[in-house]
């Protein structure tokens, strides 16, 4: 499939062109330091009287928890509706951390017109830790006045040595990469022998974005997609047709606090700093979405054909992203679109939080309420999923190497049309019932 009625070379120099501008715009901002400064001034009790973003993002929104909740509990609800996502956020930033300069590494091998876009992918690295000691810090203090003190399951990390991948495994990962991508052998990103001598591995031990899928498919699987994106540069490519995935992912959300930000300037009411940085975050990412958009979208076109296995590799990573991060249906968080199987523990933490205060049948009881029957805030859900699955719709169809399972996002549609999409309401109360009679047993 080519683009528009333009010629490859000609593609090829817009898209570069349209890198190195965005590359330029991201040195000339300074909205990362903006952020980094908003952090430093955070202080929860200063910002506990005020929604951080639109109602409509809280945690159980629209619920019948939600509905007979006081004011101050639905401000905590949207604070930890913040703390959730940029939770997620953060994570999905950790793992970029690694995977922006693997990638990087391997298209600098493609030769010297490369290095900027490898410039720009570093740059963007160090972008991404500030944002996460942002988070981290804003979350950890949040959690702190909530509960009493953080959950230290959610919010430390333990170090990345302690997750080095087995070596036998990944050596022979790496042999089998070496004998497929024998012609792409050239383009081994040099990133992973530096982790290998600080003897750091090269898969994060987080649960966000890019990892999210390790609780369906063993760790190899992830060892092997992230070699791959290291070893060729069209795989690389591939990355980051991903990584746009989850830049609209969190636009979806962030666009919104935008406008929230704005209309409360024109108001001239208090702005909240967890919602101006959104706003910064939202501004900062907007150049990295505009890379992911023109590497994943347009760049893959200018690299080496992609051989049978490099294909099938890619379908696999597309195909295991939108089963592990769209194929579901939240009936708690807003915009969420995977399983609420990993978030009743949290879910009830907050129930019997000094925020409710309920007591183990009263958490049971209204987990039940939220989780296993129909509700507003399922409907108000899936109009954001059908409204994220156009936009993914509209960026798949431009690949031309996807299977058409990938392409229609049918894994998220529920099978290929907008009417079965609406069996996932169904679906969602089935799965969380059986969820919900396994961990009120726990409990």
């Amino acid at each position: 499939m080519t683009i528009a009625t333009h010629s490859p070379q000609e593609v090829g120099k817009n898209t570069f062109k349209t890198l190195a501008k965005n590359h330029q715009h991201n040195l000339d901002s300074d909205y990362t330091e903006k952020i980094e400064e908003l952090a430093k001034k955070f202080r929860y009790e200063n910002e506990k009287s005020y929604y951080w973003s639109d109602p409509q993002f809280s945690f159980f929104y629209e619920t019948p928890l939600y509905k007979q909740a006081s004011e101050s509990q639905k401000l905590a609800l949207n604070h930890l509706f913040w703390n959730l996502l940029y939770k997620i956020t953060a994570d999905s930033e950790i793992e970029l951390t690694h995977y922006n300069l693997i990638t990087a590494g391997t298209l600098l091998k493609m030769g010297s017109e490369y290095e900027l876009i490898a410039k720009q992918l570093e740059h963007e690295t160090e972008q991404e830790r500030v944002h996460i000691r942002t988070f981290y810090r804003v979350n950890y203090q949040t959690q702190k006045k909530l509960f009493g003190k953080p959950k230290k399951s959610d919010f430390a990390r333990e170090p990345l040595s302690k997750h080095t991948p087995n070596k036998l495994l990944s050596r022979c990962i790496d042999a089998v990469n070496r004998k497929i991508l024998s012609q792409q052998g050239k383009y081994k990103s040099p990133y992973f022998l530096e982790l290998a001598e600080k003897n750091i591995a090269f898969v994060t031990p987080t649960q966000g974005f890019f990892n999210g899928f390790q609780r369906i498919t063993p760790l190899s699987m992830l060892q092997l997609l992230v070699q791959s994106w290291g070893s060729s540069p069209f795989l690389a490519c591939n990355f980051y047709g991903i990584r746009y995935l989850a830049n609209l992912n969190l636009k979806a959300y962030e666009h919104n606090v935008v406008r929230y930000y704005k209309k409360q300037q024109k108001r001239e009411e208090v702005l909240p700093i967890p919602s101006a940085i959104s706003y910064y975050h939202f501004l900062d990412e907007a150049f990295h979405t505009t890379t992911s958009l023109f590497i994943g979208r347009d760049l893959y076109r200018q690299v080496p054909s992609p051989s049978a296995y490099e294909k099938l590799i890619a379908n696999i990573a597309f195909y295991l992203t939108q089963r592990e991060n769209f194929s579901h249906l939240s009936t708690i968080v807003p915009n969420r679109f995977t399983s609420d199987r990993t978030l009743l523990p949290y879910a009830y933490q907050i129930l019997q939080s000094p925020i409710f205060g309920f007591s183990r049948e009263e958490s049971l009881h209204w987990l039940e309420k939220c989780l296993c029957q129909e509700h507003d805030g399922l409907h108000h859900n899936l109009q954001l999923h059908h409204n994220l699955l156009n936009e993914y719709r509209h960026f798949a169809s431009k690949l031309d190497y996807l299977w058409s399972v990938n392409r229609e996002m049918r894994l998220m549609s529920g099978g290929g049309s907008i009417e079965k999409a609406y069996r996932k309401v169904g679906v969602a109360i089935e799965q969380n019932k059986k969820a919900f009679q396994k961990f009120a047993q726990s409990v």
